[in-house]
């Protein structure tokens, strides 16, 4: 895949891509859905060990589209900004694409379902600790292995 982008002066570094995958806490899923018709959706996720975790129900139409088709692209918009002066938006954005794949690993899904708690649950961790006990069992984890990342920001003065 790797095509070069567009505009390369708004390419950030590799690490500043990493850095805003950790800033941001949705992004959007994109997959192959029914009858060739993409299919996406915002989802909250972490960034952890390099690679993209999202949890959900283990049923339903995200399950059914990502176990016939495991490629997927995932796009988080870290910052927008409307420049009116400019005609364009200020932005920090990454783009990663990548396989889709179902953790079944125990001890992975409790680490990611621990890090979804601290992250959007920050100070709750006692009654996050119950809510994983109730809940992981009926719970999908999946793991976005990234293939290629790019980060891009046009800022500005502003942003």
């Amino acid at each position: 895949m790797n095509r070069e982008m567009h505009k390369k002066e708004r390419q950030v570094s590799d690490e500043r891509a990493k850095e805003m995958l950790l800033e941001a806490t949705e992004g959007t899923l994109a997959m192959h859905g029914d009858d060739g018709y993409p299919y996406a959706l915002p989802m909250n996720y972490v960034y952890l060990n390099g690679a993209i975790y999202i949890h959900t129900a283990d049923y339903g139409y995200k399950i059914d589209a990502l176990k016939a088709n495991q490629k997927v692209c995932f796009s988080v918009i870290v910052r927008s900004k409307i420049a009116p002066e400019l005609y364009t938006t200020r932005y920090e954005s990454v783009v990663a694409t990548g396989d889709a794949e179902f953790i079944e690993d125990e001890a992975e899904r409790q680490l990611v379902m621990e890090t979804i708690v601290d992250r959007f649950s920050p100070g709750l961790r006692e009654g996050g600790m119950k809510f994983i006990k109730a809940a992981i069992a009926r719970t999908a984890i999946i793991k976005i292995n990234i293939r290629e990342m790019k980060g891009k920001a046009f800022r500005a003065e502003g942003l």
